[in-house]
């Protein structure tokens, strides 16, 4: 898993923090992103982990309606 950090807005207290993962999808492999605002990099992880059933729920939700972003999965959590 591949995790990216951009400051959000120069927000000094939070920044987005950006994880890559891929998940199975009719037999191959589908890459998907969830960006995540927290004040440190442990946060976001721990958010990560916590929600990860949601996430990947969501995710999957939006492979079967059909990515329209180069087979990309993208999702932003507070």
């Amino acid at each position: 898993m591949r995790r990216d950090h951009q400051p959000i807005e120069n927000c000094s207290d939070t920044t987005g923090y950006t994880f890559h993962f891929q998940i199975s999808n009719r037999g191959g492999r589908q890459a998907c992103s969830v960006k995540v605002q927290a004040p440190s990099i442990q946060d976001a992880t721990m958010f990560f982990r916590q929600n990860w059933a949601t996430i990947e729920s969501m995710a999957r939700d939006g492979l079967a309606g059909g990515s329209r972003d180069d087979g990309r999965i993208k999702l932003i959590a507070p």
